[in-house]
């Protein structure tokens, strides 16, 4: 039996925030090595791989054989359809803008899902602060104006980041959370197969070394995050799971600059940290019915 939050000991509190701050790197470093991929693999290409490989990963991880079936896939298809489109959107993005400014919108996704299912007067002061943040960080400038097709697609994946948070918190009490991760990305690899994994594969059999790279990214964006998260998730509050979920967009930001060598403005830096900031207000005051299921995972 795992302790509550409250009782558990300094080192396990410090040893559950290593935990999660290490899940956040590594999905960004798989981010980061997935858009080096993308002119081998094209953005839908590598979210076919990525997908079909992190599957087989966590269905070996949880033996997820044990429960799937036509009836548990038909009843978590939309939550696997949610996380592939998200995926893919992500990546179209990612194509064209940097990761940090892809990750900061599509966290507005998740934000204002809990500003529409709330109804405190403090939100609409970090619905203020978003929109700000969003401003600057859209802001064209003179010298690198955002893709416009990019930008669109990373709000595309901040909607579908909504639509999977709703989809799976419908899972509850159906599949335990790895089971109902597992075979959502069975499912979007079955949606994937023909038009993403198929081709991206005919090309990694010709270049293996490339090919080797896509799995370290399923393992990077997919099965080691979620293998870290839910270790934490015993641990730690739902306030301080969001409090360290905000940092995701900054972190995107840094490995943006010291992984692709992209850089941002010091407007866009602060648009950044203003969403940042939004979440963790958002989080620090929480609602009478806020639960621990209500916190996003990083699911890119």
């Amino acid at each position: 039996m795992s302790a509550t939050p409250g009782d558990i000991s300094v080192r396990e509190r410090v040893t559950a925030l290593s935990q999660l701050v290490g899940s956040m790197i590594c999905l960004q470093f798989g981010s980061s090595t997935a858009k080096s991929l993308f002119p081998v693999f094209g953005a839908v290409g590598m979210v076919g791989l990525r997908t079909s490989f992190a599957a087989v990963i966590l269905v070996c991880v949880y033996r997820s054989w044990n429960v799937m079936s036509w009836r548990a896939l038909r009843v978590v298809f939309p939550y696997g359809l949610a996380t592939a489109a998200m995926n893919i959107c992500f990546y179209l993005a990612l194509e064209r803008i940097p990761l940090g400014m892809t990750v900061a919108i599509e966290f507005t996704g998740p934000l204002l899902l809990a500003f529409i299912g709330s109804r405190r007067l403090s939100d609409v002061g970090w619905l203020a602060v978003t929109i700000g943040g969003l401003a600057l960080l859209l802001k064209p400038s003179s010298s690198t104006p955002p893709d416009p097709l990019g930008v669109l697609f990373a709000i595309g994946a901040a909607l579908f980041w909504g639509l999977y948070i709703v989809f799976g918190r419908r899972l509850t009490g159906k599949l335990s959370a790895g089971n109902a991760s597992a075979l959502g990305l069975v499912c979007g690899s079955i949606v994937l197969f023909i038009p993403s994994f198929l081709p991206a594969m005919a090309t990694g059999v010709t270049q293996p070394s490339m090919l080797a790279l896509s799995v370290i990214v399923a393992i990077c964006s997919s099965a080691l995050p979620y293998a870290l998260e839910m270790q934490a998730m015993h641990r730690l509050s739902a306030r301080d799971l969001g409090v360290l979920y905000s940092l995701e967009p900054v972190c995107a930001a840094l490995a943006g600059v010291f992984v692709l060598h992209e850089t941002l403005s010091v407007p866009r830096i602060c648009g950044v940290l203003l969403i940042a900031t939004a979440s963790v207000g958002t989080v620090l005051t929480p609602s009478k019915k806020r639960s621990l299921s209500d916190v996003p995972e990083a699911p890119q």
